[in-house]
């Protein structure tokens, strides 16, 4: 019997989660003995040079919406037995192209978010991601299979946005890949407040952007510090820049608050800080605090639609408080900063939880299912979310 032949289909490896998603599932599947490529927009030279393991094949085009026929023609051409597609937009593309190709290649679709509120929030101002929604309403049913990074994702799509998902569904984490994240932890940090250990430091790794209320986490900082002394430290890069810089000023916190901008090395921070805090008011699975709890820093989510409270699982593997509460988000900062033993004991639970995201136990899950999709007994519907 030949190998399965697998793609994974996603717009860039230029930063952000699917950086480190798509690379950690091809190494993942490499091990397992799966034959697979990594399908991009556009791979540019800089991107194959820093994979040299991986099989990358660029369909050498800018935009997604320019994207379809080069779907079209890469699927006639390799003819892998499934693609994988992520995220939402890509899906659209990987369905319409498998039909338009007239490959025998089965799609399953990736959803990385909570679309509804991603649509309707994050991208209002635009109205093509606005629509897309309802192109994935009629799209999505004639894909083959589904995995959602957590229930909330699911549940979104069946109930608030109303798709009628009567295919293969699975809910499966994002991976993480710990080796790798313990060497790029080692680097050292040129930085004066990690040469004084008696001030805590806390990070938090997200975009600039409405989704990680980046807002409410400055205020509840500022209450944080009338208590005890602390720093701040916002890694990432985005539209409200400017807005949250004047928000540190206007709370009395700008001293005390770095904002470095995107980092490609964020877990030199994650492995030496005394908190890392993900404040977002949704998410799907968020890889940051996944891999900020693979590097052993102690964790505080909030209980927002999607996987934060799914990885902490409610508050046994970090604190959970509830979404959109300064008082609540101050006070469990609070309670890590001014409690060395609760701090330690989080963080063995961090680096506990974190083994079941390991890339390799991640790929086997997506192998298992993409089995189960190909498999000629395989049920009308086969859920498991």
């Amino acid at each position: 019997m030949s190998a399965l032949k697998l793609s994974i289909l996603t717009h860039s490896l230029n930063g952000g989660a699917f950086t480190n998603i798509c690379p950690s599932l091809m190494r993942g599947f490499q091990e397992l003995g799966v034959d697979c490529e990594l399908v991009l927009l556009h791979a540019t030279a800089e991107e194959l040079a820093r994979y040299p393991d991986l099989r990358i094949v660029s369909l050498n085009v800018k935009r997604t919406s320019f994207s379809l026929w080069a779907t079209v023609r890469y699927l006639r051409e390799h003819q892998p037995d499934i693609m994988i597609s992520m995220p939402w937009y890509f899906n659209i593309v990987a369905i319409w192209a498998k039909y338009l190709s007239g490959a025998k290649t089965k799609v399953i679709i990736g959803e990385q978010n909570i679309i509804s509120l991603e649509a309707s929030i994050e991208h209002r101002d635009k109205l093509h991601l606005r629509l897309l929604p309802i192109l994935m309403r009629y799209t999505y049913p004639y894909g083959d299979g589904l995995v959602g990074v957590a229930k909330d994702v699911i549940t979104d799509l069946v109930e608030d946005l109303n798709i009628n998902v009567k295919i293969p569904a699975q809910v499966i984490f994002n991976p993480s890949n710990p080796p790798r994240l313990a060497k790029l932890a080692q680097e050292s940090i040129d930085h004066p407040w990690f040469q004084n250990a008696d001030i805590p430091v806390i990070v938090t790794a997200a975009r600039l952007a409405k989704q990680k209320q980046l807002d409410n986490l400055l205020r509840a900082f500022a209450r944080v510090v009338e208590e005890t002394p602390a720093r701040l430290i916002i890694l990432g890069e985005g539209p409200l820049r400017a807005e949250l810089e004047h928000l540190c000023q206007e709370l009395g916190i700008a001293e005390l608050v770095w904002m470095p901008g995107y980092d490609p090395n964020p877990y030199r921070y994650m492995a030496r800080c005394d908190l890392f805090v993900l404040a977002s008011a949704w998410e799907g699975s968020p890889v940051a605090l996944q891999e900020a709890m693979a590097c052993g820093a102690a964790a505080l989510v909030t209980d927002a639609p999607g996987g934060m409270k799914d990885i902490v699982e409610y508050g046994k593997y970090g604190i959970m408080v509830p979404t959109n509460d300064t008082d609540a988000l101050a006070q469990g900062i609070l309670q890590i900063l001014t409690q060395p033993e609760l701090k330690e004991r989080f963080r063995q639970q961090s680096k506990l939880r974190s083994q079941e995201f390991n890339y390799l136990n991640i790929s086997k899950q997506y192998l298992e299912f993409c089995q189960s999709i190909l498999s000629p007994a395989q049920p009308e519907v086969l859920n498991h979310y």
